[in-house]
């Protein structure tokens, strides 16, 4: 697979600065910047400045914290346990949190993702006789953890004539393996699950770009549905460093 990423495009997916140069002087501040992420292609942009070195190129110690689900990250954020969220991190649960704790983060960048930028979607096993969602009545759907994943499912569900649809809230890494073992019949779940299911011969995508065309009412409209955020309390104490990790 191989990915063409323009100017735009980069620099809207928070990598763009780093990878162009503008990473300015190391800073002498090593104190670790904890980072909450849980494994989502979303994430790439978080995974890519680790992986490369942007980060410590900009005199950052950043320190990913892997976390089991969006929720897990939030409370971890309002705890004072990680210091933001990496890209990708529900942008709904982030919300969530703010209603819960009024100011508690700031968001600077999010993830736009819809047809073509696949995210989203809809997996059955490889040899399922399902062909749409409309199909899903009454069957067992799965989706990620966490009220975004679960409101999310259920109404793409709704919208495609299941009428009140259940769906059973399932870490993502373990949806391929749900489906293999037949504990499933389908998943709401986000790349790269879709991904690797097809390159093991174990699932089948359904459907892609759920979010745009059902709830957004546009295959090709823009659903940010995850975002990389930093707690007030960092952007307060350590405003250098904030600002030279949201360049990086």
């Amino acid at each position: 697979m191989t990915f063409k990423l323009n100017r735009r495009q980069l620099l809207s997916g928070g990598v763009g600065l780093a990878t162009l140069g503008f990473v300015g002087p190391a800073r002498a501040d090593d104190t670790p910047i904890k980072i909450g992420y849980w494994p989502i292609s979303a994430g790439l942009p978080f995974y890519t400045a680790v992986e490369k070195g942007f980060f410590k190129d900009a005199g950052l110690n950043v320190e990913p914290v892997k976390l089991a689900s969006a929720n897990q990250i939030v409370e971890g954020m309002i705890a004072g346990r990680v210091d933001g969220s990496a890209n990708g991190t529900a942008s709904a649960t982030l919300a969530l949190g703010d209603f819960t704790s009024p100011g508690f983060m700031k968001i600077f960048c999010s993830n736009p993702s819809n047809r073509s930028l696949v995210l989203d979607q809809f997996l059955v096993a490889k040899d399922s006789p399902i062909q749409t969602i409309g199909e899903l009545a009454d069957k067992r759907v799965a989706c990620g953890p966490g009220i975004q994943n679960v409101a999310l499912a259920k109404t793409v569900l709704e919208r495609n004539g299941v009428k009140d649809p259940s769906v059973i809230e399932l870490p993502i890494g373990q949806h391929v393996a749900a489906l293999a073992a037949g504990q499933i019949d389908a998943c709401y779940t986000l790349e790269p699950t879709g991904t690797v299911g097809t390159l093991k011969g174990i699932s089948r995508i359904l459907e892609s770009g759920v979010i745009s065309k059902y709830i957004l009412g546009d295959p090709d409209a823009p659903w940010y549905g995850g975002s990389a955020s930093l707690t007030t309390s960092f952007l307060n104490t350590r405003p250098e460093t904030a600002k030279a990790y949201m360049e990086a």
